[in-house]
């Protein structure tokens, strides 16, 4: 029995536990190679400098993540999307790097040498114009990179496909789930939902977990990485099951049975992971699922 994953980096770790520790490291490697922005600044200084440059950026990442949900499934080609969507990001951290060079200018004091730091001379306008050239190529390379991920992930398929059991307590089952590429249903979210699911695992969804902007989608089949938000999922697919988690999304098709381990509730699926559930959506899935004193204590092993 395996549990649910919303690890995308490398199959390590989810991204946005990862973001926290990048920027660490960063800032302790620029604090101790002293670059030349920071050229006699102190220890505290450099701290300081490169905890605010680095944690923007980082923090530029984390909000460009929450647009990456444009109406542009479908349209155009992920690596555009990505694309587009770091345009916008690096123009919303161009004013916060302009504002922060206000507060904390180099140590150097450098003279304008150069057309661009003329130009950024004439007004707050043009210094953020100077500041989107200067930060969008980096900002465009750790966004892509942030995004490897999804863009090297290939579909995971099953050897074997498991049977699709009936619900708990007798399956409330909803028989246009298992029709297949939405057959019997009018909801074109969740049409254009599936349609975005490879073939080889199929549109028979078990689960689905978030990391940011990734979507991990578990099938009957296999399991992809997909862009989109969880919320967005969940509204489109909300005749099909519910939201457990605030990272994660289960089919009632496919809850094999609530199952508890220590203090912690989870929904064993079909396809064998198990699905965390939160202290605050306990109720709800109990109605769902079952309550409390039908709750299977699960064994320690994993």
């Amino acid at each position: 029995m395996n549990n649910a994953t919303n690890n995308s980096v490398l199959g390590i770790a989810p991204l946005g536990k990862t973001l926290p520790i990048v920027g660490i490291v960063l800032v302790g490697l620029f604090v101790l190679m002293k670059p030349e922005a920071s050229l006699g600044l102190s220890f505290l200084e450099r701290l300081v400098f490169w905890s605010l440059q680095v944690g923007i950026g980082l923090a530029g990442i984390a909000v460009v993540s929450r647009l990456a949900r444009p109406r542009w499934y479908g349209r155009l080609p992920l690596p555009a999307t990505l694309l587009l969507v770091g345009l916008a990001g690096a123009a919303l951290l161009a004013p916060a790097y302009v504002a922060l060079e206000h507060f904390l200018p180099s140590a150097e004091g450098e003279m304008a040498d150069s057309f661009l730091d003329r130009f950024a001379e004439r007004g707050l306008v043009e210094a953020i114009m100077v500041e989107f050239l200067e930060v969008t190529p980096l900002f465009l390379a750790a966004w892509f990179a942030a995004n490897l991920p999804l863009l090297l992930a290939k579909p995971d398929t099953c050897k074997n496909s498991p049977d699709d059991p009936p619900g708990p307590d007798g399956g409330r089952s909803n028989p246009a789930y298992h029709a297949g590429a939405g057959e019997g249903q009018n909801n074109s979210a969740r049409a254009a939902f599936v349609a975005r699911l490879p073939r080889a695992i199929g549109q028979n969804i078990v689960a689905i977990s978030s990391d940011m902007h990734y979507l991990h989608v578990y099938t009957t089949l296999g399991k992809c990485m997909v862009l989109g938000a969880l919320r967005d999922a969940a509204e489109a697919l909300r005749d099909d099951g519910i939201l457990v988690h605030r990272s994660h999304w289960v089919a009632h098709d496919h809850v094999k049975r609530l199952g508890r381990k220590d203090a912690n509730w989870y929904c064993e699926m079909s396809n064998g992971i198990r699905i965390p559930v939160s202290r605050r959506n306990r109720n709800v899935v109990a109605d769902w699922y079952g309550r409390a004193d039908n709750v299977v204590t699960l064994s320690t092993q994993t």
